[in-house]
């Protein structure tokens, strides 16, 4: 039974139920679920034809479109593994991660091949815009592999953002039950139309919003670049009822002049995650789109990825919180020995359940590192659990402030400051200080036409803050310098670098 669980599996059943379905969308096609599934069989015996197997590593690049999920289920039902790349690497970057996956084919669109040229390796490569060739005689019965739910589906690359960046593996089950606990705790069905506006090869797009509609038989449209005006378009034009954003997307679009002009009628369910979202943001969504329900989440690539969800029924209980557990998750906070810590006592943010990752391709000590022998993963997050199991995020645990000999979490600050009605985007950083040690220092982008001075800001937080937690500096930067990652998370070394980098410009004349 185990092979119910995987991917391939699940278009498979769904090309039988629901032949005629449309299961895809992108700007230039719409496919079925049966032509999804014969399409992607035939990808599968065309590897097999070239000596792929059980096992064997494939790597993809290249901007979300249909083919990008054809040469992936196709993959995956061969029982070979799946390397989805980040094409907003450099070239070195991006050839490290497929020298570090050992992969040994590389499907590649026309223009990302043109792009990077002689700094991909030398491995095979299959250009994705001439797939019809590459499937031309393979087959298009059901490919001949055994495929179980402990196999490894996928190895998804983490963002590099604390230092080298690590292959996660995750296996068909781990997908399997990320996918049953997006459905069961969000409320997803077969009559979906989810949009994906973030790229394939990040953990939410793939493995929170397009698994699991393939799994339910829903519909799946595809954005390959975000703007704010396309995702309006197309939520209207495709009458999309669903869609992850990071929090600085969403600001993008609501704030977008065609917002209110556009018929978002069919968008009742908007996921949020990866930054703040505060009130006066989730007020304007509501406004905007009446009826429609936030779900706050939080997770990380290893958990599967996603761990908590905030539910539009719970935003009030614990509304600075991210959520509770997901249905078949675990967590805990732990202190620096693995033990549990009491309600509200603040510790590293600890999960476990089903669809924890494997472990660190070829990183057997990094795995050792994060995950006990009993399933628990360190996530290195710090935060809190009250009594009713609501789980309040304070910080990366690299990005704690020590200011005076006491601990800042930059979170908890930037929670407060995006409150103030100016504030777009605010990172709290800690810059080196003689008095302090580090300073409490907020980076600040302004929304459009807004005026404010760095005392408003101060005074905004003295007035909400302890003393210590206070900034003691607010520097302004323009939105598109401020460092957000595809994801809508604030880098905060490069946003730290990029400050020291302009103040030791600004000492030297």
């Amino acid at each position: 039974m185990t092979e119910r669980m995987t991917v391939g599996n699940h278009v498979l059943h769904n090309a039988r139920r629901f032949p005629g379905k449309t299961a895809l969308i992108d700007p230039d096609a719409r496919i079925t679920y049966a032509d999804l599934n014969s399409r992607a069989n035939r990808v599968a015996n065309a590897l097999s034809n070239k000596g792929v197997g059980h096992g064997d590593k494939i790597a993809i690049l290249s901007q979300s479109c249909i083919d990008w999920i054809v040469i992936y289920v196709g993959i995956v039902k061969l029982g070979a593994v799946a390397v989805p790349l980040n094409y907003r690497l450099n070239g070195a970057d991006i050839s490290t991660t497929i020298e570090d996956s050992n992969s040994r084919l590389l499907f590649v669109s026309k223009v990302l091949e043109d792009g990077f040229g002689a700094d991909l390796p030398p491995i095979e490569k299959v250009v994705i815009d001439r797939l019809d060739a590459f499937i031309d005689g393979a087959a298009v019965t059901e490919p001949q592999a055994k495929v179980v739910a402990d196999d490894v589906n996928v190895i998804l690359y983490t963002g590099g953002t604390t230092g080298r960046a690590k292959g996660v593996m995750l296996t068909h089950a781990n997908l399997f039950w990320n996918s049953i606990d997006e459905i069961i705790d969000t409320g997803m069905h077969e009559g979906d139309n989810t949009l994906l506006a973030t790229p394939l090869h990040h953990s939410a797009a793939l493995n929170c919003w397009l698994l699991p509609h393939l799994y339910l038989g829903a519909t799946a449209t595809l954005l390959p670049k975000f703007t704010p005006e396309a995702m309006l378009q197309t939520i209207e034009r495709e009458r999309v009822t669903n869609a992850f954003t990071p929090p600085s997307m969403a600001r993008d679009i609501f704030t977008h002049p065609t917002a209110t002009k556009t018929d978002l009628s069919t968008f009742r369910r908007w996921y949020i995650g990866g930054g703040i979202l505060p009130r006066q943001d989730r007020d304007t969504i509501h406004n905007l789109i009446p009826g429609v329900r936030i779900y706050y989440q939080y997770g990380l690539t290893e958990a599967g990825p996603i761990a908590t969800v905030l539910k539009e029924e719970d935003y009030e209980k614990a509304p600075n919180s991210i959520g509770r557990a997901f249905i078949n998750f675990e967590i805990r906070i732990q202190d620096s020995d693995g033990k549990s810590l009491a309600a509200g006592e603040v510790g590293e943010i600890a999960l476990r359940g089903p669809t924890i990752m494997k472990g660190y391709y070829n990183r057997p000590d990094a795995t050792a590192d994060v995950l006990a022998a009993d399933g628990w993963l360190k996530t290195g997050d710090l935060g809190s659990m009250d009594q009713n199991g609501f789980v309040s995020f304070h910080d990366r645990s690299k990005d704690m402030i020590k200011t005076g000999g006491i601990n800042v979490y930059s979170q908890e600050v930037e929670q407060v400051l995006s409150k103030h009605p100016a504030i777009r985007e605010v990172g709290i950083i800690g810059l080196p200080s003689k008095e302090w040690d580090e300073e409490v220092t907020a980076i600040v982008v302004v929304h459009d036409g807004a005026e404010v001075i760095a005392q408003d800001i101060i005074s905004f937080g003295r007035e909400r803050l302890s003393g210590f937690q206070t900034p003691k500096r607010v520097i302004f930067l323009p939105y598109e310098e401020m460092p957000i990652n595809y994801s809508g998370k604030i880098l905060k070394k490069d946003l730290r670098k990029t400050i020291l980098d302009r103040l030791a410009q600004e000492n030297t004349k």
